[in-house]
């Protein structure tokens, strides 16, 4: 290898300089080298995968967290996903599209969520903006909302914060 690098004109010419460089020169050049090879094998090799590594391990313990939470509250997704009624076998519905706006901004001011931004969608429709909420919370309204009073969430989207167990959310919410 090293006579193909010394036919290379350029690579030739540099390695010829290496060569008529000092013996202290050449060994401070040669240690520089390798300093810079760890350098790069650190920063371009060692620290993204230590990083990918850390952010799996986030990933896996906040779907670990979500699981429990789910197993947690089981017969409460089945509910939520049967819509079923209260126990009083009455669902409180909203009449209207106002009513519903009404509905939402008391419901989520009652589980302490600030709405960013709410507007409505048609006539029996509102859509919902959250940003950096816990997401229990969030939860916790949603089952609120469908359970008690019969909302159906017609479209949902949850984003992971930076934050473990924090979400913002985009919601449309339905009669």
């Amino acid at each position: 290898m090293w006579s193909y690098l010394r036919r290379q004109p350029a690579i030739g010419k540099l390695i010829a300089r290496y060569d008529q460089l000092p013996a202290r020169d050449r060994q401070a050049l040669t240690v520089l080298a390798f300093a810079l090879l760890l350098a790069v094998l650190y920063f371009m090799v060692w620290r993204p995968a230590v990083e990918f590594n850390d952010r799996a391990l986030s990933s896996r313990e906040n779907a670990r967290e979500l699981l429990a939470w789910m197993d947690a509250n089981e017969s409460a997704i089945q509910a939520l996903s049967a819509n079923e009624t209260t126990a009083s076998g009455r669902v409180n519905r909203p009449g209207d599209g106002r009513a519903l706006m009404a509905l939402v901004t008391r419901t989520a001011g009652e589980a302490d969520l600030s709405l960013q931004r709410f507007e409505p969608s048609g006539d029996d429709a509102v859509r919902v903006w959250l940003d950096s909420v816990a997401f229990a919370d969030v939860a916790g309204w949603l089952e609120e909302l469908t359970v008690e009073h019969g909302i159906i969430i017609d479209q949902a989207s949850m984003d992971r914060a930076n934050d473990p167990g924090v979400v913002s959310v985009r919601l449309t919410l339905t009669i």
